[in-house]
């Protein structure tokens, strides 16, 4: 079930763009992280934050994409487009976070379940001086970074590995590549539009799953479903479904 492959592409030609132009840092998943656990306490105040990525008043985009095809993902990469956290002690940053998941289980009947499932592990990152905020629906991030993280040596390459070994602890996931960028709002902004195409198809499976709404002629997002063939497929499964519950 292929949802996403026009957004797959555009981001790999704006990666293209970022490497040209000298913004990138490509990383490896470091195993094993032994970063403290906060608790699920990380309260990070504005006094002791030494670096914020995202505020409301910056630019900040958050993605989740997946794929059957795991050779779409190049597996355990960690991408920076822009300066890392030791690097920018004391700024606020616009902050985007692409994260791009392949298996070999994603279907029409478990996509949204599953989707759904590793969201939540997406905003789920128990990392000591590691505060987030996020606002899912408009595709936002915010964290705060304290200072005695900071000291310690949180990165991007810790905060990437975490979450790639949080998401394979899923059995269906088996390939998963993080792409960060704090470059400038302007570099940011550039995937803006990519994530309202990728909103509009999740916005579209939310609706039939959560609503089992499949009036098409009175639906917001018919034209996203006639143009994204998987959530035909996605439709047909869910009206069969309903079908044989109701006898």
């Amino acid at each position: 079930m292929e949802l996403f492959d026009r957004q797959f592409d555009e981001i790999r030609d704006y990666l293209h763009q970022m490497r040209a132009a000298g913004k990138t840092r490509e990383m490896s998943y470091a195993r094993n992280i032994e970063w403290p656990s906060g608790n699920n306490r990380n309260l990070v105040l504005a006094g002791d934050t030494a670096v914020e990525l995202g505020n409301p008043r910056d630019e900040s985009i958050s993605l989740l994409l997946w794929t059957n095809d795991s050779d779409k993902i190049k597996d355990s990469r960690i991408t920076l487009v822009g300066p890392d956290l030791q690097e920018s002690v004391g700024k606020r940053l616009p902050f985007g976070k692409i994260v791009f998941i392949g298996g070999s289980l994603f279907n029409a009947d478990n996509a949204y379940d599953r989707y759904r499932e590793l969201e939540g592990i997406r905003y789920d990152m128990d990392l000591k001086g590691y505060m987030m905020r996020a606002v899912s629906q408009y595709q936002r991030e915010w964290s705060r970074v304290s200072w005695e993280a900071i000291r310690n040596g949180l990165s991007f390459v810790i905060l990437g590995s975490a979450l790639i070994e949080r998401l394979r602890e899923k059995q269906y996931v088996s390939t998963v590549e993080v792409i960060f960028v704090t470059s400038s709002p302007e570099d940011v902004l550039s995937l803006k539009g990519i994530g309202t195409q990728a909103a509009g198809i999740i916005n579209a499976m939310n609706k039939m799953a959560e609503e089992m709404s499949f009036d098409c002629d009175t639906c917001e997002y018919i034209d996203v479903c006639s143009d994204v063939t998987a959530l035909r497929s996605m439709r047909d499964a869910l009206v069969k479904r309903r079908m044989t519950q109701n006898g």
